[in-house]
């Protein structure tokens, strides 16, 4: 990512061997990348994206702060349709410039709240019930907040509301805190299987 690469981004070669199916190739069919906060950098990524896609991979997105807030605090509720808005006018803008997006999250690591905004169980209830449909607005899916530890916590109350839930197209992950030790130990979840939901380790 060029964000996260001090402005190198991504080369022809490295989207070749990383994205290419030939002999001594990696084959790598997905990218992820970030929601820049400022729109003013919404084009950063936008030449990775188009290295990916043009050699057949998908590539959806994901924020880790916004202009509503940033590390150690919560978007107030009052602000959540500007929110909504801001990741809308990235999807628009990665749709207009010929690298439409397969899905965008609305938060990168909920739990990691020390580096990145921070979300509460009934704040991406809310948020989800209220808002997240509208993230389809250009033909995106839409994935839940991901959480950096697997906290079942952080998606039971969505996935117990039938209604809600159907403002969620993909479950996203990680698992960097969780442990075998869990109740549904690493990927497992028995009530995500419960409700059919797909699940991405993001």
């Amino acid at each position: 990512h060029n964000t996260w690469q001090g402005g190198k981004g991504l080369s022809e070669t490295d989207a070749d061997l990383a994205f290419g199916s030939g002999d001594g190739q990696i084959g790598l069919t997905v990218l992820r990348i970030p929601v820049n906060k400022s729109t003013a950098d919404f084009g950063k990524e936008l030449t990775a994206a188009k290295l990916a896609k043009a050699r057949g991979a998908i590539v959806y997105a994901t924020p880790w702060d916004s202009p509503y807030a940033g590390a150690n605090a919560h978007i107030a509720s009052g602000n959540y349709q500007a929110y909504t808005d801001h990741l809308n006018s990235f999807t628009e803008y990665m749709k207009n410039q010929g690298a439409p997006l397969y899905a965008i999250s609305f938060q990168n690591e909920p739990d990691w709240c020390g580096e990145w905004t921070c979300w509460t169980a009934d704040e991406i209830y809310n948020y989800t019930k209220g808002y997240a449909d509208q993230l389809r607005k250009n033909g995106t899916k839409v994935i839940s907040a991901e959480s950096f530890a697997y906290q079942k916590t952080l998606y039971n109350k969505v996935l117990n509301d039938a209604t809600v839930l159907k403002n969620w197209d993909i479950l996203g992950a990680h698992f960097y805190a969780s442990t075998a030790a869990s109740a549904d130990s690493w990927f497992e979840y028995a009530l995500a299987d419960q409700k059919n939901v797909e699940r991405w380790m993001t």
